[in-house]
C-alpha cells in the first residue's frame, strides 16, 4: 500500500505531519468512544432488567403482606 505522502514531505512540512497524526489519533478515539458507549448501554440495559425483576418481586411481596394484614385484621373482628 502506497501512502499519498512520503517521509521527505513530512520532513519538509512538519505541521502537516503533526496534523495528519492528530487526525488519525482523533479518528481512533472516536471509534473507541463509540465502542465504549455501546458497552455501557448494554450493561445498563442488563442492570435495568435485573432491577425491574426485583421491583416486580417486591411489589408481589408487598401485595401478599397487605392481603395477610387484611386477613388478620378481619379475623380479629
Amino acid at each position: 500500500m502506497k501512502l499519498p505522502f512520503t517521509f521527505k514531505e513530512f520532513v519538509s512540512k512538519p505541521f502537516a505531519a503533526i496534523a495528519i497524526l492528530c487526525i488519525c489519533g482523533m479518528g481512533y478515539l472516536y471509534v473507541d468512544s463509540n465502542n465504549a458507549k455501546e458497552e455501557v448501554i448494554e450493561a445498563c440495559q442488563k442492570d435495568k432488567k435485573v432491577k425491574d425483576d426485583r421491583i416486580t418481586k417486591l411489589e408481589s411481596d408487598v401485595k401478599d403482606l397487605y392481603d395477610k394484614i387484611i386477613e388478620i385484621s378481619s379475623a380479629k373482628n
